[in-house]
């Protein structure tokens, strides 16, 4: 196997992003504990590598995981963490693999979950793999700890193992070399950029793309309830990917065989909608020249699915809760039901609640739907996913992803960026972008949409505050947000607005110089 290819295919797959991180993989030579350890990867991203990590792996950790055989989350200094997983075969150690991250990483379990993965497939080609990154040799300073790269002279060798019997601290350090970044990762005049990541399918979820704890917990939730066979209602904002869900506990059910049937309730004016629903006999209003079969005897047999179900007029949810109860369909101008055999899968993104409680959603078919709530979580609060599904969305324009790179600017501000639409927005992003650049090899910060790259990345909204992240940035997150907002109420005056927030009118004026929140810095209202 061609190291590269390896280590780049897999590292594809890292969950890029966050403050940076470091990964390193040594491999033991030989069965005996004190056999001499071979570094085969030393690769960093973000802040780890302008920092220079990945040339000083953490010998120490390495060889107490290995001697103890126990895995372990090692806190560090300047609130940063090493992981650091032994590598068996059998009863042997063979190797380890660390990664260090920042102790408050918002998608630290996302890489746990990509180390788990890597872990199988490392093993049966561990003896295999060469060096990548760093010469080990010079980056560790003990040479006769971790060999020479094959490529280095014998005579080298030698030295660096020193005299027979001789002692360690006595061996000639071998000739200095440059750093060499792994290929994975490269600097040109624009800044560092990195391959877009491999597109990762989400377990238990057809369809779906994604490596963020969130989709990861909700694929392995969604197999049993797709057997259950009860009915579902979704709840997500517009674009998060509802019908992709719907489909998936579809496919993942025993109805997989039958129809999946869909219709969005908001689509349809309402003196169409019984006549979609139900169907219809020739000549039962004017206009029905013909018959008509409804969409709920379409779907007997397998799943129907009301996207947007929030939208339903009130007179049609008391005739669809009788369908759910009686499991029966009776066609407009018709006197006979027939039997229908249906589970019912709805969607919506308002508060159904809240409709309730105003009279316009009926409570009984609120709990009908409601035996099972699967709530998806909106992209801005797994900023983790947004790089495979952009390297998902670009493939189905035709770019050749394993060839395009995407600099660190452009992919912070793509994490940044709130996507309102959600997965659907990033499509529209992906294929402006191959519209507009189908033959560009690196993508950049300038060539993204203004609204993302600009100072609109940068708004708050209250939604946002709930999300997971480290204290220091969700402390500036709450800030800004408190900043605008008592701005706002105080309509624009500083001075009202410093005393609301307990600052001085200076002090009000830091923070927002601080912040960069220049649309903010103007004169005063009269």
């Amino acid at each position: 196997m061609e190291r590269a290819t390896f280590w780049d295919e897999e590292l594809r797959a890292f969950p890029h992003g966050g403050r940076g991180a470091a990964v390193w993989v040594v491999r033991r030579d030989g069965r005996e504990a004190a056999a001499p350890l071979r570094l085969l990867l030393a690769w960093d991203w973000g802040q780890a590598r302008r920092d220079g990590l990945a040339a000083r792996p953490p010998l120490g950790s390495l060889l107490r995981a290995m001697a103890e055989d126990r895995e372990e989350l090692i806190h560090r200094a300047r609130d940063t963490a090493l992981w650091v997983e032994p590598l068996r075969q059998g009863d042997h150690v063979v190797g380890c693999l660390a990664v260090w991250m920042d102790a408050q990483e918002p998608w630290r379990e996302g890489i746990f979950l990509w180390g788990q993965r890597l872990v199988p497939r490392l093993l049966p080609v561990l003896g295999a793999l060469e060096p990548q990154g760093p010469v080990p040799g010079e980056t560790l300073g003990q040479p006769t700890l971790f060999p020479l790269p094959p490529e280095t002279g014998g005579d080298d060798r030698a030295k660096a193992r020193g005299p027979a019997g001789g002692n360690k601290a006595d061996a000639v350090r071998p000739p200095r070399r440059p750093y060499r970044a792994p290929s994975l990762l490269r600097i040109d005049g624009g800044g560092p950029v990195v391959p877009l990541p491999r597109p990762i399918a989400v377990a238990g979820i057809p369809g779906c793309v994604g490596c963020s704890a969130e989709m990861l917990r909700l694929g392995q939730r969604l197999a049993g309830i797709a057997r259950s066979g009860v009915n579902v209602l979704l709840h997500g904002e517009s674009g998060t990917g509802k019908e992709i869900i719907a489909r998936a506990l579809h496919l993942c059910s025993d109805r997989a065989s039958g129809p999946f049937v869909g219709q969005n309730c908001a689509a349809l004016p309402e003196t169409l909608f019984e006549s979609e629903l139900f169907g219809h006999r020739a000549g039962a209003f004017t206009g029905a020249a013909t018959e008509k079969k409804g969409l709920l005897a379409a779907a007997s047999g397998g799943t129907f699915f009301l996207d947007e179900i929030g939208d339903m007029p009130l007179a049609l949810q008391i005739k669809l809760l009788r369908v759910m109860q009686e499991r029966q369909v009776r066609r407009i101008g018709e006197l006979k039901s027939v039997p229908v055999d249906l589970r019912f899968v709805a969607a919506t993104h308002k508060d159904l609640p809240a409709e309730i409680r105003e009279g316009r959603f009926r409570l009984d078919l609120f709990y009908r739907l409601k035996v099972v709530s699967i709530v998806i979580p909106p992209l801005r609060h797994r900023p983790e996913d947004v790089a495979p599904l952009l390297s998902y969305f670009l493939k189905k324009c035709g770019c050749n992803t394993e060839r395009t790179r995407i600099t660190e600017e452009a992919l912070s501000a793509l994490q940044r960026w709130r996507w309102p639409g959600n997965v659907r927005e990033l499509e529209n992003e992906a294929q402006r972008l191959s519209a507009l650049f189908p033959d560009e090899p690196v993508l950049r910060a300038s060539h993204l949409s203004p609204e993302i790259r600009g100072v609109d990345a940068e708004q708050v909204e209250a939604a946002d505050l709930g999300t997971l992240r480290a204290l220091d940035q969700a402390a500036e997150m709450l800030e800004r947000y408190l900043i605008r907002k008592a701005i706002a109420a105080c309509d624009g005056r500083k001075a009202a607005a410093a005393r609301r927030l307990g600052l001085s009118r200076q002090g009000l004026y830091k923070k927002i110089a601080r912040y960069g929140m220049v649309d903010l810095i103007a004169a005063e209202p009269g």
